[in-house]
């Protein structure tokens, strides 16, 4: 396990196992947020989701997103478990659902999951033998925190851009507490935090900046938190973090 793991309630572990695996599974164009936190069209209010899956770039649009949900029950998952998922799927306009679960689900929960929402296992073992390569601790604001807690990053995104003539790999992730943007330049090997509307040079002197989008229809709506990598005139979109 990382630093912090031991400390952490068997839950919390469990849902970090099921974000990394979703992440592997998932390609470029998409992003991966661990334990995120978006408002619901439907009733208004903050909603958490252990993890969320939407397109990394592209229009104002939610055709793409999935959300999981890390049940580590000690039984199987039954119809309740299914319905209540899906009310939360329509709160965060998912398109998909996954529902991950140690010892799998009776056959009405199967029944009633259809097609939108997959029911997979994660076993006990599995989660023993986690390899915990793909998280690093956290560099943003709950790192400087008091507070014992301190998030892990997931490194989601593995991109490669052309600059000036050649290629620079960059590494992106979120952390699963304070949700800090955090980037690995591999021109310089930096590794740093980008907080909400916040900006970083590294030792390439890249420029590195978070901007916060509002919606359209509403100024006091807030839609994303954009991560974009400036290298003079250049303007590279990297990943973003959905709040709605």
């Amino acid at each position: 396990m990382t630093e912090g793991q031991a400390d952490e309630p068997d839950w919390r572990v469990y849902e970090r196992i099921v974000a990394a695996v979703e992440a592997e599974q998932s390609g470029i164009d998409l992003s991966v947020t661990p334990n995120a936190e978006i408002i619901g069209c439907i009733t208004g209010v903050r909603r958490q989701i252990d993890v969320l899956i939407d397109a990394r770039w592209g229009d104002d649009d939610v055709e793409t997103r999935t959300i999981v949900d890390a049940k580590r029950y000690r039984s199987k998952l039954d119809v309740k478990d299914v319905e209540s998922f899906e009310g939360m799927m329509k709160d965060c306009r998912a398109q998909r659902g996954i529902l991950v679960c140690p010892h799998g689900s009776s056959e009405a929960a199967r029944r009633r999951a259809q097609d939108a929402i997959t029911i997979t296992l994660l076993s006990p073992e599995e989660v023993d033998e986690f390899p915990w390569a793909q998280f690093d601790p956290c560099m943003g604001e709950c790192a400087m925190s008091a507070s014992a807690k301190k998030g892990l990053v997931l490194w989601d995104g593995q991109l490669p851009i052309g600059v000036e003539s050649t290629w620079l790999i960059v590494w992106t992730g979120k952390c699963d507490r304070c949700r800090n943007f955090h980037v690995w330049c591999w021109d310089c090997g930096e590794k740093f935090a980008l907080s909400d509307e916040d900006e970083h040079i590294c030792y390439c002197d890249y420029r590195w900046v978070t901007v916060i989008e509002q919606e359209p229809s509403d100024d006091e709506m807030l839609n994303a938190v954009h991560l974009i990598l400036m290298v003079g005139q250049q303007i590279f979109p990297l990943d973003r973090r959905r709040l709605r």
